[in-house]
């Protein structure tokens, strides 16, 4: 749950490559303004499987701590690829949640940032569309 004492509003999001292989490699860039410093955070990015009775998340990565101060902030995050083994390929061919996640210096989440992602099957494998919800 996100903490409720500092407003951050989300006011651009880029997802790059995409659409794209479910696995490949994923840029993401947030912009957002802060009303208040946000000291020591970090931003974690999680990719949500979610079946009626099972739910995996995936750690797709952090970035280092850094101070965000009130006003205009971005957020830069790449990975070389999205690590899914271990979940039945029927699991994953199915709409997933890609989260951007602000977390505190005391672990408090204090944005989260959620990302619909439809995922199709194609001669090529899995392919991933990320959907951006300011679209």
């Amino acid at each position: 749950m996100a903490d409720e004492g500092i407003t951050v509003d989300v006011t651009r999001i880029d997802i790059s490559p995409n659409p794209a292989a479910l696995g490949s490699e994923l840029n993401l860039e947030i912009d957002f303004t802060a009303a208040a410093d946000i000291l020591s955070a970090h931003w974690e990015v999680r990719y949500t499987v979610d079946m009626t009775a099972t739910r995996h998340i995936v750690e797709v990565g952090s970035t280092e701590t850094a101070d965000y101060l009130a006003g205009a902030g971005t957020f830069k995050f790449h990975t070389a690829g999205i690590e899914l083994e271990g979940i039945k390929k029927s699991w994953l061919n199915n709409v997933g949640l890609l989260l951007a996640v602000l977390v505190d210096k005391d672990g408090k989440e204090v944005v989260q940032v959620s990302m619909v992602t439809q995922v199709t099957k194609t001669p090529d494998g899995l392919q991933r569309l990320i959907m951006s919800p300011l679209d």
